[in-house]
């Protein structure tokens, strides 16, 4: 008779424990996923934009333009390379990479026209890199003349994760 009791505490403390257990599970790595989504699409949009100024204010060739290095500066929190045809880093946001010589697999493609974003939850931070395309009207041809490379921190939404997981788990 005692087993028997134990074995109903024990099954009906399963049938409700697991289901909390997967539910917060389910939250945090939905909640994790939109955020990452919405940074990533802010960011993205906001590095378009620049990356048009860039080639219409024909930067790489005269990095002197005042509202560029202004719009560059402005965004101390977003870490942004602007990378030549040759593979040298023109300008970065904090002035640690510039004249040096970036090779890298997304890199690469972006200069075949390729935009890449690549999030890393370990290491906390989203980097894309968006090809910089100067288009001829006449022949409507799109030259790859650049690459932008943007890495942004994510630790306000591991904050908001951290914060959220404990939530979830007092709920529990």
């Amino acid at each position: 008779m005692n087993s028997l009791r134990f074995r109903l505490v024990l099954l009906l403390i399963l049938i409700g424990v697991i289901p909390c257990v997967l539910l917060r599970i389910g939250m945090l790595n939905s909640y994790e996923n939109r955020a990452v989504s919405l940074r990533t699409s802010e960011i993205l949009s906001q590095a378009k934009i620049l990356a048009n100024q860039i080639v219409s204010n024909d930067y790489l060739e005269n990095s002197g333009s005042p509202t560029i290095n202004a719009q560059l500066e402005q965004l101390s929190t977003i870490y942004v390379m602007i990378i030549s045809d040759t593979f040298q880093v023109v300008k970065d946001t904090y002035k640690l990479d510039e004249k040096k010589t970036i090779i890298s697999e997304e890199v690469i493609k972006s200069f075949y026209g390729e935009e890449i974003t690549k999030y890393d939850s370990k290491y906390r931070y989203i980097e894309m890199t968006i090809p910089l395309v100067r288009t001829d009207q006449e022949n409507e041809s799109r030259q790859v003349i650049g690459v932008m490379m943007v890495s942004v921190s994510t630790d306000s939404i591991s904050l908001n994760l951290d914060y959220l997981a404990t939530n979830t788990r007092i709920i529990e």
